[in-house]
């Protein structure tokens, strides 16, 4: 009975001693809804052409980009600074795509809207494409992360009413 005691001790010990060394686990995967999906999919496609790295989705960059697609529907408006003063930036870091503990951190971000056909994923990113601005942001070498918010309102934009879809797509790298 002592052996089987000392065992079973032993053994929780070692237990305890290899869960120790387990890094933490990473956070959940982040869903993301159809349209922010092939989001990613075509600006990766995009990447690939050119023989750069696909982009990774990163929760922090993802929250970040749904919560400025979301204020731009309910506030009705279109630009990379919030109503409030927010930067693209500020909204990164404070989504969770910090700085501190990195010696490089880089980030952009790409905004579109769009209603009826303008609306889907594939005619966004060809627009990006076309624009100089906008395609060297999907472009960039060093970028390794990738975030982005879809978010589709009912209640119009400017001049359009009815269904409208809001695109933000935030890309950065860290290293440590």
């Amino acid at each position: 009975m002592k052996i089987r005691c000392g065992m079973v001790a032993m053994i929780a010990a070692l237990a305890v001693m290899l869960l120790m060394t387990i890094p933490a686990a990473a956070p959940a995967a982040v869903s993301l809804n159809s349209y922010e999906r092939q989001v990613v999919k075509l600006v990766n496609k995009q990447r690939a052409k050119r023989g750069l790295h696909a982009l990774r989705v990163n929760a922090s960059l993802v929250r970040a980009a749904r919560r400025h697609s979301t204020d731009m529907s309910t506030q009705k408006f279109f630009g990379h600074t919030s109503l409030s003063g927010q930067t693209c930036f500020r909204r990164m870091i404070r989504h969770g795509y910090k700085r501190t503990g990195y010696r490089y951190w880089k980030a952009g971000e790409n905004i579109a809207w769009g209603a009826g056909i303008y609306s889907s994923p594939v005619v966004v990113v060809d627009g990006w494409m076309k624009s100089k601005g906008h395609r060297a942001v999907l472009l960039t070498r060093n970028f390794r992360n990738i975030g982005v918010g879809a978010v589709k309102t009912t209640d119009g934009f400017g001049d359009y009413d009815g269904t409208v879809w809001f695109f933000t797509l935030d890309v950065g790298r860290r290293i440590k």
